[in-house]
């Protein structure tokens, strides 16, 4: 037996509007996997991964891809990715105007240029800190602490401040 979700609980697990739950359901964006909800008094019932699905489209949605473009997206990874769910079984990066897909490590475009690979790479941040710091480890090479004494302005002797031509000129003309 599968665990499943009302459209009730997919709204407060995933803060979904209902509205939205209910349209994507109707259109076929997301649709239940548990229980179509055929007809009045039936419920829709959610699994997990239409939960996950559901949060990444409006996700997809907040950072301003179009209902249309998130169809288009779908339809291409079907197709083209053979997903049975692409927007719970991919993982999508909005790209200015495109959504792309990591694929093997690399990003290719969905919705712009569908299956055009693009030319990037990835710092991990925390790989290379963790390099440096095996490193670091290994080599014994750790910055060792210098004492210093702070320096005393009364001790420096006075600098004379910049004067201005105009400030020459008056003292040349008033003596």
């Amino acid at each position: 037996m599968e665990i499943g979700f009302t459209a009730r609980q997919v709204v407060k697990l995933t803060g979904v509007p209902y509205s939205t739950v209910n349209l994507w359901a109707k259109n076929g964006l997301v649709q239940p996997s548990v229980a179509q909800g055929k007809g009045t008094g039936t419920e829709r019932v959610y699994n997990f991964s239409d939960l996950i699905a559901l949060k990444v489209a409006f996700a997809l949605r907040k950072s301003g891809v179009t209902t249309s473009s998130l169809k288009r997206v779908v339809d291409f990874l079907r197709r083209s990715e053979h997903m049975e769910k692409p927007l719970s079984e991919s993982r999508l990066v909005v790209r200015g105007r495109d959504v792309a897909i990591v694929r093997k490590g690399e990003l290719v475009s969905v919705l712009s240029r569908p299956g055009q690979g693009y030319l990037s790479f990835v710092v991990d941040l925390p790989d290379m800190i963790g390099e440096l710091i095996s490193f670091a480890d290994q080599t014994k090479a750790f910055a060792r602490g210098f004492a210093f004494s702070p320096v005393s302005t009364e001790s420096r002797p006075s600098r004379k401040q910049p004067v201005s031509a105009a400030s020459r000129r008056r003292n040349r003309v008033g003596g």
